[in-house]
């Protein structure tokens, strides 16, 4: 899946992985001097770049699948790790490399599923989609990658046209997960998950083992063991957890809904605009795996919590009933609400709060020039453990989930703009002194639509 797009993401995360497809490419905000790097290394299996192709390939470097040499590890890999392996860990799929941390989405309202794929030689990530064909039991791509899809129960089967057979399980976290590839050659690969739906190890019918550790809900490690007893051996590549951004995805069709979003909304759809605007604004506020929602549309890990619609709504009289992000923005570290995550301003405020209010824990910046705007204030609520760092062209000012903003596990920040240098407005007075948060801050336009993981509002 959050991706996401993308919001700068250091590693795969544990909790889920609709917290792992998060796939816009953000290069840099230069109104900002906000410069986040790109990663690129991508994970292939050796049949389907030669040597020589990998090593000419314009955008995916590869790393190669030691498939029929059981003295080798599962995986080559590099003495030095960095970057995105919810993206990176991949496996043939015809025409595509499918990344293994991903899953296989169901849409309810279309009844069909949608699949995250990238091909072999390009870095734009791909949706296809598997409408049902004979009856609604099988379903198949409409276009040449020739993928077809048939039930076993309560497990999901994906035929390449090759002959290659993933087989895809329910989890706990509601999504299908990839257990098992039965390679064309003859060949499988096992895949075991922890209770919190993860990739815990990836395994050969010899015995070859790869297998994640994971540190603050990230991949840190991967240890693989390969060889015969006694002569086993064991390596492990610790993970360079850095800043970083993913490959933007193809145009494509993608809409589901897990909250009740009212006939009266003002925002009845999740638009691709508004899509790419969230994940802007993630980027720019948040830390790795910041999610925001700025939009109306929260993410749908807080259905349990917030099941309603928080946006505006028409009311029956023609009028315009304010929602709780009505021309506000919401920051989480997870889809949950659940994870914590660094709190960044931009840089280029010539004024702002010495501590965060009692009650509230607000803090205020007061802008000459910001974004798109001029004379603007920023407000930014349940601040918690306020500082300020500067840190590669935006100031961290803390971590989200501060006072009046946490209940129990719940954690967000809360942040407004307003026009003007007004510090922080009466209550009363703030709804006048709004500026819309997608306003502000240029769109990025080349992410035309939702990760398949971010089918979540």
């Amino acid at each position: 899946m959050r991706t996401n797009h993308l919001v700068p993401r250091s590693g795969v995360r544990r909790v889920s992985s609709v917290s792992l497809l998060l796939v816009i490419l953000i290069i840099g905000f230069v109104q900002l001097g906000v410069l986040i790097p790109i990663a690129n290394p991508t994970l292939v299996k050796a049949a389907s770049l030669t040597d020589s192709e990998s090593s000419s390939s314009e955008f995916i470097p590869t790393y190669r699948w030691n498939l029929r040499d059981d003295d080798l590890p599962l995986v080559s890999l590099p003495d030095h790790i960095s970057g995105n392996l919810d993206l990176s860990l991949t496996y043939s799929m015809g025409q595509f490399q499918f990344p293994l941390f991903q899953s296989l989405y169901f849409n309810e309202r279309v009844g069909k599923y949608i699949l995250m794929v990238i091909p072999n030689r390009g870095r734009r990530i791909q949706l296809i989609d598997l409408e049902p064909v004979e009856g609604g039991s099988q379903f198949e791509a409409k276009d040449a990658s020739g993928l077809r899809l048939t039930g076993k129960g309560n497990l999901k089967l994906l035929s390449t046209s090759e002959g290659t057979v993933y087989t895809f399980a329910p989890f706990q976290d509601d999504e299908l997960h990839c257990v098992r590839i039965d390679d064309r050659d003859g060949l499988v690969i096992n895949l075991k998950y922890t209770n919190d739906s993860s990739i815990e190890t990836i395994s050969d019918l010899s015995g070859r083992t790869i297998r994640f550790s994971y540190t603050d809900n990230y991949v840190s490690a991967i240890t693989q063991s390969w060889g015969t007893d006694p002569a086993k051996l064991r390596k492990t590549w610790a993970i360079d957890v850095r800043l970083s951004t993913l490959p933007p995805i193809n145009r494509g069709e993608v809409a589901m809904v897990s909250k009740h979003i009212p006939t009266n909304a003002m925002k009845p759809a999740y638009t691709d605009e508004m899509i790419a605007s969230d994940w802007t604004l993630a980027a720019i506020f948040g830390g790795p795996g910041a999610v925001a929602a700025a939009n109306g549309f929260e993410p749908r890990g807080l259905g349990s919590q917030y099941p309603l619609y928080r946006g505006d709504l028409m009311g029956d009289d023609g009028r315009i009933r304010r929602g709780h992000l009505s021309y506000a923005m919401h920051l989480y570290g997870s889809e949950d609400g659940t994870a914590e995550t660094q709190l960044y301003v931009p840089m280029g405020f010539i004024s702002n709060s010495n501590e965060p209010t009692p009650t509230d824990a607000a803090v205020t910046f007061y802008y000459p020039i910001l974004g798109n705007l001029t004379d603007v204030t920023l407000a930014v609520f349940h601040v918690a453990d306020f500082h300020l760092s500067y840190e590669g062209g935006r100031v961290c000012i803390g971590r989200i989930g501060g006072p009046g903003g946490s209940i129990g596990s719940y954690r967000h920040a809360h942040l407004e703009f307003y026009r003007g240098d007004t510090g922080l407005p009466l209550a009363a007075a703030r709804v006048k002194l709004r500026i819309d948060p997608v306003t502000v801050f240029a769109t990025n336009t080349s992410v035309h639509v939702r990760p398949a993981e971010q089918i979540r509002r």
